[in-house]
């Protein structure tokens, strides 16, 4: 059952990535491809990815918070929705593995991300990999990350790294909350 959150990963953000993946693709097989813009448009195409994820990451949050506060008390639920809030990483800071499980872990268990599936080891070097990309093409940088170039094959597989784990962190978050509130946090 998977959440809101997954949903339009799957739907909305999907579409609009096809749609820079698509110009990227057209752009890289010019008959005469015009190298800088490549660039620009491979850069752009890595802050939006890292983007989109880190909104599905907020989405799912947020999502999670909600069914969550809605089982206390009513004169309770601001409360417990503003501590949910309060300083995010994921609301100032890149989706990485560090801050996904710093404001996932305030749901009161280990997150486990890297063992939650065979593959996530992998989809987090990924992950990381694509936010050190975010950061050059985000602040301008001439500097490049030492050991993985910014293709548009490489974007695609980080692309599909960040499906493969939103699709794990929505069963995490599914089985927590539902450990937490002992009925199904949300319904498909």
């Amino acid at each position: 059952m998977p959440s809101q959150a997954l949903v339009r990963w799957h739907t909305d953000r999907a579409a609009r990535l096809n749609e820079i993946d698509t110009q990227c693709a057209a752009c890289v097989s010019a008959p005469v491809p015009n190298p800088p813009l490549v660039d620009e448009n491979l850069r752009a195409y890595a802050v939006l990815l890292s983007a989109h994820f880190q909104g599905f990451c907020r989405d799912l949050y947020t999502e999670c918070s909600l069914v969550v506060a809605s089982k206390v008390r009513t004169s309770l639920q601001p409360l417990v929705q503003e501590q949910f809030a309060f300083h995010l990483s994921l609301d100032h800071g890149n989706p990485t593995h560090a801050n996904i499980k710093k404001d996932f872990e305030r749901f009161g268990f280990k997150l486990g991300l890297d063992v939650a599936a065979p593959a996530n080891p992998l989809r987090l070097t990924h992950l990381s990999q694509l936010n050190e990309w975010r950061n050059v093409a985000a602040h301008q940088s001439n500097r490049t990350p030492v050991g993985v170039t910014l293709t548009l094959p490489n974007l695609q597989t980080w692309r599909n790294s960040c499906d493969g784990l939103a699709v794990s962190l929505d069963a995490v978050m599914y089985n927590r909350v539902r450990t937490l509130l002992r009925r199904t946090p949300w319904v498909p």
